[in-house]
């Protein structure tokens, strides 16, 4: 159970009063505990709550008035019988409670904005490690597994990995034409490099490049890193952009202010019992389930909608794992480009003969 205790000069929270004839002085120091754990949690404390009749508050004695507002009709919100507060207090009452309430749900809402947050920290950190330690066993095999077959196109490799980069982060790039795009311009390339002889025109190499689909010059690696990498990549990124969602949502939804009947009902839940003489009397929890259902009615619209997200985002995770997953597929880009220059050297010939 979440217990906020709040402390405050009564000048401040009551407004300043002389102590009146016949009537306790005010003490210096208001000690107000707000058992709002009750209502967040739904349960009662250890040494049980009023069961309310007739009253939300277990009432004992009421204080006794001043005899300039015996009956209360000055107060604009608490029950117009004898009272304790004048209208200065009621209203400071009020913002009290509703400050009170607002914080306690921006607390109760912190935990859960922190797990998302490391989560988020730790799941976005592991995919790019893997696609980062992935390019850099490209960058030191592929220079003595190819020779100026890598080195003299580097760049483009790199430019891959960056594209893949740029994607994961929610980029708007077409994956499957990214990849494409490459394999076209990483043909022209080697195709160039394998014939030196060959005095092949520019025009000659992009219709080449064009072709690289029907021809297969590189096996089937390109088929299935675009297969994978898609289904990967479109994993990954959309659990991670999943966590940030889930974390502005909770956010968010904790900032939402509270309308003026939620305040109403939640200055009678907290603070009415203080004008009635009884500032120790707890509210029922039955009263004080109901008074929050009240108060949080429009965030509770949002129930079915943040249910469907977290459906979805456990869907996605079962696409993580096993030998086509997104945690194999990212950190394995490299060997399907090795495979596929493998093919390339293996096809020299045969793809000769066919162009």
């Amino acid at each position: 159970m979440v217990l906020l205790e709040a402390d405050a000069q009564p000048s401040r929270v009551l407004g300043t009063q002389r102590a009146l004839p016949g009537r306790p002085p005010v003490p210096s120091t208001a000690r107000t505990q707000v058992l709002w754990g009750v209502c967040l949690t739904g349960h009662s404390t250890s040494s049980g709550l009023p069961s309310c009749p007739g009253e939300p508050w277990a009432a004992s004695a009421p204080c006794r008035p001043h005899a300039t507002f015996p009956t209360g009709e000055h107060l604009r919100i608490c029950p117009q019988g004898y009272t304790c507060c004048t209208s200065e207090m009621e209203e400071n009452l009020a913002n009290r409670s509703r400050t009170e309430l607002e914080t306690a749900l921006r607390d109760s809402s912190r935990a859960l904005q922190a797990t998302l947050a490391t989560q988020l920290h730790g799941i976005d950190g592991h995919f790019q490690s893997l696609l980062n330690e992935s390019e850099r066993t490209l960058q030191e095999a592929f220079p003595d597994a190819f020779g100026g077959l890598y080195t003299q196109n580097a760049r483009a490799f790199r430019d891959l990995y960056a594209e893949l980069r740029l994607y994961y982060r929610g980029a708007n790039l077409h994956l499957e034409e990214t990849l494409a795009e490459f394999w076209a311009r990483l043909l022209e390339r080697l195709f160039r490099q394998l014939h030196p002889q060959l005095l092949l025109p520019d025009d000659y190499l992009d219709c080449l490049g064009k072709q690289a689909e029907a021809l297969r010059p590189f096996g089937e690696s390109p088929r299935e890193l675009r297969l994978r990498a898609t289904r990967a990549f479109v994993a990954a990124r959309s659990f991670v952009q999943g966590l940030g969602v889930a974390s502005d949502v909770v956010r968010k939804v904790a900032q939402v202010p509270l309308g003026p009947e939620c305040s109403r009902a939640v200055m009678k839940l907290v603070y009415c019992a203080h004008c009635l003489g009884v500032p120790g009397a707890r509210p029922c929890p039955d009263y004080c389930r109901n008074v929050l259902k009240g108060c949080l009615a429009n965030q509770a619209d949002l129930d079915a909608e943040w249910r469907n997200l977290l459906d979805s985002m456990v869907l996605v995770t079962d696409k993580f794992w096993g030998p086509s997953g997104a945690e194999s597929v990212i950190g394995s880009v490299h060997m399907w480009l090795a495979e596929a220059i493998s093919a390339l050297q293996d096809n020299k010939d045969t793809l000769t003969a066919k162009v």
